[in-house]
């Protein structure tokens, strides 16, 4: 958000991205927020400026535990990240950018795509060296798309960049045939389709943000006035936190959880929990989430699908 006027904070503000567009030009916030997969750890979320990239993110400078797997997404690709956590005994799992050079194990340097090109008809799984001055060591994953993928691919390409009043680049279209992927794991310890199906679960934050949005609507608000925004985007973010609370309390340990239909049970209980909240007594509270608790154990699944298997269904299908 952007303040001005005489209720201009001396506070930060949330500067927006500019641009030909009206949306999000003067005023936008990000929220950058790091979810641990196995325990459903919530670090974050963080405001940030909407003008700022999300390599800036304070998440950056927080040490991940030795021998963790980060998984991201293109936004974040920065081979000097990688090489760190190369250093430093963690591993990494991420897209590759388009504009990405690389050389083979013999030393020759290849566009990425000019090399997927020649290399990969249908998968690869090799080793390379990722930038052309870094130089950074790992194994290069891909997986040719079809026809109908790679097609949709690029219309989503197109339409985004329409929106934004700038043009697709030549490499990103031509990448659209292949879903590449970069990491430092041993192929001892991870295969191209574990590799693959890992990719998948980093979209569990993109569900995340989704729910906090179609539930929790903070990306919505009624008044106009800056600090009343302001004020119901804190408020928000501090319910979405409890209610992701009482979600790991209550039906994180189950794999087939559904995170809409928890979410959909704590809000039923919402009155009761807030009179607990109100109490201030304790045992009130706790026999509050009790309750919650055994109305989640009971619910709150998502159903198994043949056809499209759901993320927890391929993971258990790998351990399997």
């Amino acid at each position: 958000m952007q303040f001005s006027g005489a209720d201009a904070p001396e506070t930060p503000v949330y500067t927006g991205c500019g641009g030909s567009t009206s949306e999000n030009t003067s005023s936008s916030v990000k929220l950058q927020t790091r979810l641990d997969l196995n325990a459903g750890k919530l670090n974050g979320p963080y405001l940030q400026s909407g003008s700022e990239h999300d390599r800036n993110s304070c998440l950056l400078k927080e040490s991940l535990p030795e021998g963790s797997l980060w998984i991201t997404d293109l936004g974040y690709f920065s081979l000097k990240e990688f090489a760190e956590h190369n250093a430093n005994g963690k591993y990494w799992l991420s897209k590759v950018n388009s504009q990405c050079d690389l050389y083979d194990k013999d030393g020759e340097r290849w566009d990425l795509v000019g090399f997927l090109e020649e290399h990969c008809a249908e998968e690869m799984d090799t080793e390379v060296y990722l930038g052309v001055n870094q130089k950074l060591p790992c194994r290069l994953l891909a997986i040719r798309v079809s026809d109908k993928v790679a097609e949709v691919r690029r219309g989503k390409l197109k339409a985004e960049a329409k929106a934004k009043g700038k043009q697709v680049s030549e490499k990103s279209l031509r990448l659209s045939s292949w879903l590449v992927l970069c990491t430092n794991v041993p192929g001892d310890m991870l295969q191209l389709k574990e590799a693959l199906v890992l990719m998948k679960s980093r979209w569990q934050i993109e569900l995340l943000f989704k729910l906090w949005k179609d539930v929790g609507h903070i990306d919505e608000w009624r008044s106009k006035k800056p600090w009343r925004i302001l004020c119901e985007v804190y408020a928000k973010l501090m319910v979405v936190i409890i209610q992701h609370w009482i979600l790991l309390c209550g039906c994180w340990y189950r794999p087939e959880r559904s995170m809409h239909k928890a979410s959909k049970t704590i809000r039923k209980h919402a009155t009761h929990l807030a009179i607990a909240f109100a109490s201030r007594s304790k045992a009130q509270l706790k026999e509050a989430l009790k309750i919650i608790q055994r109305c989640l154990a009971v619910g709150s699944g998502i159903n198994k699908r043949k056809a499209k298997p759901s993320t927890y269904q391929l993971l258990l299908q790998l351990d399997a």
